[in-house]
This record gives structure tokens, C-alpha cells and sequence, in this order.
């Protein structure tokens, strides 16, 4: 399983938005009768992402998933099982990969992958006039932005006109998701000069076996982050993090490894360095 999971994790070609949403899955069973089941998102990327569901199925798999669209509208796309990555108590965690890669199923628009190193942060935000979602990689003066009003203007390509965008909220109610992914083999990208950005957001940390972790952002860097937290991560220890992060929100988690680890007595809290790391080429 962790081989499967990592060479589908070493050709990703676009970020992983941790979004909650229903679609029904349909397929056909070993006798032909057609079996129908509600899932739910708990990934979402350009190709395809991860789904729950209480049915085992097979790698492999082909189904068709549905999304109820405002009205009576449905949206459909053809998908195939890639890998069945964990079992939770509501169902089996499922990496699902689209056979048409055209298809906008998710109706969120996923930037060049080429673009991700020059992000200070990255959210799923909504257009306020066409609703359109869009992964949305914020420069500076965005984040501040962000973090003062808690929006940032932007121009939407869709509405072709400047508007305000705001964080998106998933579609379900937020419930944690623990151990969804295996570590990656991945490499710290090389360094350089960076500007820090000196902040004070909300980042979430997760490691695969423990609970979500809600920690202090102190400050920002195209490389890499500073938070302070309650729990020590040594050195060379490989998370995920969102930053900015709103519980209940699509967050994007990115993998980082700690580069140092310092402990804070008086307050009781553990400050942290880490560099973003990525695939190799």
C-alpha cells in the first residue's frame, strides 16, 4: 500500500485541498447489478482525490461520482480506485483518479504546479460575485490582507473585473481526519535568500497517527514557517501544514521537515522551524 500511495504521491500535479463535500459513487458489481453509495471528499485535487466510503472496493475500480449543483443540476465524472489508503470507523479512505483529466468536477481551479514555490501561503477561496473557487497562492500584501479583513482583493478571470475573495468553507461540518496519508519520499528544496514575513495566523500541523494541532504562525517565508506549539517535533521530523487555517475551511496542507526545535519554558510552548519540502524531480 505505502508503495502504490508514494508513487501516486510523486507525480502529483497539482496541491491537495482538504475539502469536505458529498457526491454519490455508482459502479458496477462483480454480478452486473449497478450499487450506488453516498461518500464524501476528504481531498480534492485537479485529477481526482481522496473519497470515504463504507463499500470495499477494489483497486481499480471504475465508478461514475455525482455532485448535486445548485437546483436540479448534476455534475458526473468517470473515475478509477487507485489505491485504498486506510479504514476509518465511518468507511474505507480511497485515492480516486479521474479517467477524463479535462473534466472540471470539482468546479475549483487548480493553478500551474510550476507556481507553488513563490506562495507564502496557499487557500481555496470564492470569488464573492461568480462563487467560483479557485486554489489561491497569496503574496504579502495578500496575506496581510487576509489576516487584518480576513478577504483579499483579487482579479477573478471568470467575472474579468476585480472582486473580493473570501476562505471557502466545506461543504460538510469539519470532523478530524487522522492518518489519510503515508510520509513521502521528498527533499528539502534548495535554499535561498528569503523574506520572512512577520505574522500571526493560525496554522494547523498534522503527523500521520497523532491529532490535528492547531499552532501560532510567527512568521512566513517562501522556503519555509516558524510556529510555536505544544508538543516538541525534533529535528528532521517530517509534518504537514496548513497556514493560514480556519477550522472548517478547505484547508491546503504541504509537507514540511523541522529544521529546529527550541523550548520555550516560561510559556510552557516548543518554537519550531521547518522548510517545505517537495517530490523530486
Amino acid at each position: 500500500m505505502t508503495m502504490t500511495t508514494t508513487r501516486t504521491e510523486s507525480v502529483r500535479q497539482s496541491d491537495r485541498v482538504a475539502f469536505r463535500m458529498p457526491v454519490e459513487a455508482s459502479w458496477l458489481a462483480p454480478g452486473g447489478a449497478l450499487s450506488k453509495q453516498m461518500a464524501q471528499t476528504l481531498l480534492v485535487s485537479r485529477n481526482g482525490g481522496v473519497i470515504c466510503i463504507a463499500e470495499k472496493l477494489l483497486q481499480g475500480q471504475e465508478l461514475t461520482l455525482k455532485r448535486q449543483l445548485d437546483g436540479d443540476q448534476i455534475k458526473s465524472v468517470r473515475a478509477r480506485v487507485v489505491a485504498e489508503i486506510d479504514q476509518e470507523p465511518e468507511g474505507f479512505l480511497y485515492a480516486v483518479h479521474f479517467l477524463d483529466l479535462r473534466s472540471d468536477f470539482w468546479d475549483i481551479e487548480f493553478p500551474s504546479p510550476a507556481k507553488p514555490n513563490e506562495a507564502l501561503a496557499r487557500m481555496l477561496m470564492e470569488c464573492s460575485f461568480c462563487q467560483r473557487r479557485e486554489v489561491v497562492y497569496l503574496n504579502e500584501p495578500e496575506l496581510k490582507s487576509f489576516e487584518i479583513r480576513k478577504c483579499v482583493a483579487r482579479l477573478c478571470k471568470h467575472c474579468e473585473s476585480p472582486s473580493i475573495w473570501a476562505e471557502v468553507q466545506s461543504d460538510l461540518p469539519p470532523e478530524p481526519i487522522l492518518g489519510t496519508r503515508a510520509p513521502l519520499e521528498e527533499r528539502v528544496i534548495p535554499r535561498r535568500n528569503r523574506t520572512r514575513v512577520k505574522t500571526r495566523i493560525l496554522a494547523c500541523i498534522r503527523r500521520r497517527g497523532f491529532q490535528e494541532e492547531v499552532a501560532v504562525c510567527e512568521d512566513l517565508s517562501k522556503g519555509g514557517i516558524a510556529f510555536r506549539s505544544r508538543n516538541e517535533y525534533p529535528e528532521g521530523t517530517r509534518l504537514e501544514v496548513a497556514v493560514p487555517y480556519t477550522p472548517g475551511s478547505g484547508a491546503i496542507f504541504v509537507p514540511i521537515r523541522i529544521v529546529f526545535s527550541q523550548h520555550l519554558p516560561s510559556a510552557g510552548l516548543y518554537r519550531h522551524g521547518a522548510a517545505y519540502l517537495r517530490p523530486p524531480e
